[in-house]
């Protein structure tokens, strides 16, 4: 049985009023087991969640946000759709590849369209797509529908430097929650798990955990996919079980670099972007704002103090642990 802790304390408070109302909901409960943060708007889909049906032939990818998630599903994507590009820039990817979950943290008016791309109930829709299914969660393992562990299917987690992680969640909260606040409340309460999907560090390590057990389960990492994107291919074509040869692997390169991607009106959701700068009123002129932001490594040095660096890296060794797993080593 799921059990829902509200969260009322000074900082999630802090964190509340200073995000625009309209816009996505905030962290407001925690959820046991697994101490996940969760808007209070996923209470009435955690048990259709849990009890979810899964396939043997679908393929799951999973992250903490902000960890290299919509690269990640492209990449799997087109490997598992014999490198279909024409729709691959045609239709967009939340179509291809929904998220699962987003019923329960997204305001239902933002998951309507004028132009009717967006659906209502993405648990419903994700039951109804045709095998096999693509299919995207940020759900810590305690919170994974149950028949992942009966049915075992394809999952490949994806992991980012912390520190990275939270700076492409903070400017994330600027553009889909609203966020005005200060970086250093936003940072606090990342440190302190208080922000929608945490806690961080078991996120990670419970999925590292499973993969030393579990063949059907890949890690990447961002930083591998920034420093070696081809091998990371490679690597998720065998574990998918689908061949490449040099030229589509080249192909597949260029189609997953970052100006293609940020160029890509299926993926970078500037449409709907635009709407919500207009509808928020929002500012019109700040490059920050926007889903696929800058794609590099390291922006942390640019925008946390050596104060706050410090912390985060007093936080990770305390909550981090070593991965003796070669084939699976994680770069966090």
């Amino acid at each position: 049985m799921l059990e829902f802790e509200d969260i009322n304390d000074e900082l999630t408070k802090k964190i509340d009023e200073k995000c625009k109302p309209g816009l996505m909901p905030v962290a407001s409960i925690r959820v046991i087991p697994s101490n996940c943060v969760m808007p209070r708007e996923f209470k009435p889909y955690a048990e259709r969640l849990m009890n979810f049906e899964v396939r043997e032939d679908d393929v799951w990818v999973i992250s903490y946000p902000k960890c290299g998630t919509t690269w990640t599903q492209e990449l799997v994507w087109l490997l598992g759709n014999n490198f279909d590009y024409d729709t691959a820039k045609q239709k967009l990817q939340l179509q291809r590849f929904p998220f699962l979950e987003a019923v329960s943290i997204i305001n239902q008016n933002d998951l309507i369209h004028e132009n009717g791309t967006l659906f209502g109930d993405t648990i419903s829709f994700v039951q109804e797509m045709p095998s096999p299914r693509f299919i995207k969660s940020h759900l810590p393992v305690q919170l994974l529908p149950k028949d992942i562990f009966v049915k075992k299917p394809k999952i490949i987690y994806v992991t980012r430097e912390p520190k990275d992680a939270a700076v492409s969640y903070y400017h994330h909260h600027r553009l889909w929650n609203g966020y005005e606040g200060s970086f250093d409340d936003f940072m606090k309460a990342f440190l302190e798990d208080k922000v929608v999907y945490s806690p961080f560090w078991s996120h990670v390590n419970n999925y590292k955990k499973l993969a030393k057990t579990m063949p059907n389960v890949l890690i990447n990492s961002y930083e591998d996919m920034q420093l070696n994107l081809p091998e990371v291919i490679k690597k998720t074509a065998k574990f998918l079980e689908k061949p490449i040869n040099d030229k589509q692997l080249k192909k597949l390169t260029n189609h997953l670099s970052f100006d293609s991607m940020k160029n890509n009106p299926a993926i970078n959701g500037e449409e709907f972007i635009k709407d919500v700068i207009v509808k928020y009123d929002m500012p019109r002129d700040d490059p920050e704002l926007t889903f696929i932001r800058k794609g590099i490594m390291g922006s942390w040095k640019k925008e946390m103090s050596p104060e706050l660096v410090k912390k985060f890296d007093e936080w990770a060794e305390i909550n981090g642990v070593e991965d003796d797993d070669q084939e699976n080593k994680v770069n966090v």
